[in-house]
């Protein structure tokens, strides 16, 4: 594997019972782990994040927060959802195992465990998220190979217009290139730490959304589509620049992708009392369940339209920021609308 010989898996045990969390430390003592340990759902939350665990033992009987709560608690929080949950309890029936389940745990362990069961199922999921690990190691170890060649094509492209002009083939050229941009952008956000950087700022969406306009415009026309926009003044919003960089490149994408040719893509920034409204319209293929677009997961037929990796980005820092998407789809016009704050309330 890509990954160094220090980086070992972080496994916490949660059990309000201390000779519990002594008899499961002690079965894992020849599993080459890094041990940690929680006696309630309060402190196992302290743990997970600082630590990057990689999987939990989370016993279900516990105090104030049993461990179904804490399960949920986990998968819905973007950050940690990627986190292994198996179930320790004594609590076995089949109903139990599958409120387990539906909590979004990823395997399930009845008391008294036996030593070799628990040693086969953590080896098991722990191998299955180090090989992923790894995959996420070699691709960021594979930036500046996609990178480097992009940055050439792009300045290239950049000297041949100022010199020559842009024919109709160079024109097809730079809009694959940018298209090739998209992509490892958003590979580059998902698999590394570039979600977790920056301050969150104030940021005048009228100017930015035009900016990226302006980036999408030669995309657009190689599709002979027109990109109408209106950007309201005074439109401020409290974000990431990074986040909000995918969020409205996401949505000017799939809109250039699936519209139709010969039709105009409609982009509004409108200042409302504790929001900007941003909206994104487009003619083309109906979306199916519109009300499902977001949920994780889910996808459309992607012979007619891909909702892939963008959306799953947006998605997820929408829901960082308690951001609800809508999406309207009936009649070939199909509308992504989203409130960003004027106000950031809570942390990131």
């Amino acid at each position: 594997m890509i990954l160094e010989e220090l980086d070992r898996p972080k496994v916490l045990i949660v059990d309000d019972q201390p000779e519990n969390l002594a008899i499961i430390a002690d079965m894992l003592k020849d599993v080459r782990v890094e041990l940690f340990v929680a006696s309630s759902a309060k402190e196992a939350l302290l743990r997970i994040e600082p630590n990057a665990i990689d999987l939990i033992l989370l016993d279900v009987v516990m105090p104030e927060m049993d461990g179904y709560s804490l399960c949920e608690t986990i998968k819905f929080n973007p950050k940690t959802k990627d986190v292994a949950v198996i179930f320790t309890s004594v609590l076995y029936g089949v109903e139990d195992k599958l409120k387990g389940f539906a909590c979004g745990a990823d395997d399930y362990l009845s008391k008294p465990m036996i030593r070799e069961e628990l040693v086969a199922k953590v080896s098991l999921h722990l191998h299955k998220i180090m090989v992923f690990k790894s995959l996420k190691q070699l691709l960021r170890r594979s930036y500046h190979e996609l990178y480097n060649p992009l940055a050439i094509i792009n300045t290239s492209l950049e000297m041949q217009e100022i010199t020559y002009g842009l024919s109709r083939y160079m024109e097809a050229i730079s809009a694959g290139s940018k298209t090739l941009q998209l992509v490892y952008d958003d590979l580059y956000y998902s698999l590394s730490e570039t979600k977790k950087e920056g301050m969150v700022e104030k940021v005048d969406m009228a100017k930015f959304v035009g900016e990226r306009v302006r980036f999408f415009a030669s995309l657009a026309h190689v599709k002979k589509i027109a990109i109408e926009f209106v950007g309201e003044e005074e439109s401020f919003v409290w974000m990431r620049k990074v986040d909000l960089l995918r969020v409205v490149d996401n949505t000017l994408s799939n809109a250039v992708k699936y519209a139709k040719s010969s039709t105009t893509i409609v982009i509004k920034v409108l200042s409302l009392k504790d929001s900007v409204e941003l909206s994104c319209q487009n003619s083309g293929a109906d979306i199916k369940n519109p009300n499902r677009i977001f949920e994780d997961g889910y996808r459309e037929n992607f012979e007619q339209i891909g909702m892939g990796i963008g959306l799953e980005i947006v998605a997820t820092i929408c829901s960082a920021y308690k951001i609800v998407p809508k999406v309207t789809s009936f009649d070939s016009i199909t509308k992504f609308t989203y409130l960003l704050p004027k106000v950031l309330k809570g942390s990131l």
